[in-house]
């Protein structure tokens, strides 16, 4: 929106990653009208990490240094399901903490993206990169996305307008979408993405529900929703997302109906569906991934969002997942 004020990157943030109605009120000089987005990811369920401690290593330790190394590599290599010492073309192992490799995947892209129309945008950023820096983390378009929806709190009208968004993310990046019915499983921040119990030796559908505050804290006070796709490294060395969760608050997206109407309600699906394949936030106000709310009365994906996603359609098939 030409003239107005974009808050700066670098905003002060909760140690949950939001950044604060009242921070960005103080940024831009004005009160927000509209409840705003927030995205969350979740770690990689099949990668360790360090504790972050730092230590100097005596030359004497030199050699158990080495051969702490060489074991950190070769349980790595487990928990990711890599045989280290299998030939060239072996079957891959059984994770850990996943699914058998493979499991839903077809041998070539299931879609594919359009063509963008126009001069294309570059006002889009993803949620992750690969380690070349450039591609994004995707998720794999020879695996369709499973979802299941809890259907309790939903509003009127939330189950059509969430089908027509699901609809319009599927068009815009070619990515399959399959819908494995109802669910009674509640929202959570620590959500399991491989539960073998409820769902089978598969990565766990993306669940999608309308939540309370109560389930969702952040729903008490400016956030209309939240969602964040669950990534994974594959033995390929690429990151690729294999599941995920998207809440929406049922009282703020009643509320933006009768103060905005139906469409521009609807951007809240639309918003968190996006961070869901993959995208971040913009700082661009024109764009349906502008994370403060839909002061622009927009109704539909804008040319950031459109180019953003098509760029993770393009992502690599995941053979090793």
């Amino acid at each position: 929106m030409t003239g107005m004020p974009l808050p700066p990157d670098d905003l002060p943030k909760s140690r949950t990653g939001r950044i604060p109605q009242w921070v960005v009120d103080e940024a831009m000089g004005r009160p927000v009208e509209a409840p705003g987005f927030r995205s969350h990811g979740t770690p990689d369920p099949l990668k360790t990490t360090s504790d972050g401690r730092h230590g100097r290593v005596r030359p004497w330790l030199t050699a158990m240094a080495v051969l702490a190394v060489l074991a950190a590599l070769l349980f790595g290599a487990q928990r990711l399901g890599i045989s280290p010492l299998a030939a060239p073309g072996a079957a891959i192992a059984k994770p850990v903490n996943g699914p058998m490799p493979g499991v839903d995947e077809a041998s070539a892209p299931l879609g594919s993206p359009p063509p963008l129309s126009g001069f294309p945008s570059a006002r889009f950023r993803f949620e992750g990169t690969q380690t070349d820096g450039g591609n994004p983390v995707a998720w794999s378009p020879c695996r369709p996305i499973h979802y299941v929806v809890r259907a309790l709190h939903s509003p009127p009208g939330g189950r059509r307008a969430l089908d027509q968004a699901i609809a319009k993310v599927s068009a815009a990046t070619g990515l399959t979408f399959v819908d494995d019915g109802p669910t009674d499983e509640a929202p959570s921040s620590q959500r399991e993405p491989y539960q073998p119990e409820r769902y089978g030796d598969r990565w766990a559908p993306v669940l999608i529900a309308w939540a309370t505050p109560n389930e969702v804290p952040d729903f008490g006070v400016d956030i209309a929703g939240e969602a964040g796709p669950t990534r994974v490294t594959t033995a390929s060395g690429d990151s690729t997302y294999v599941s995920g969760v998207v809440y929406f608050d049922p009282a703020k997206y009643t509320e933006s109906t009768a103060r905005s109407g139906q469409a521009v309600a609807d951007t809240v699906i639309l918003h968190e569906l996006g961070h869901l394949v993959g995208l971040a936030h913009v700082n661009d106000p024109a764009q349906i991934m502008w994370p403060r709310g839909n002061s622009a009365g927009l109704t539909t994906y804008q040319a950031g969002d459109l180019a953003g996603l098509r760029a993770l359609g393009l992502g690599n098939c995941q053979q090793d997942t």
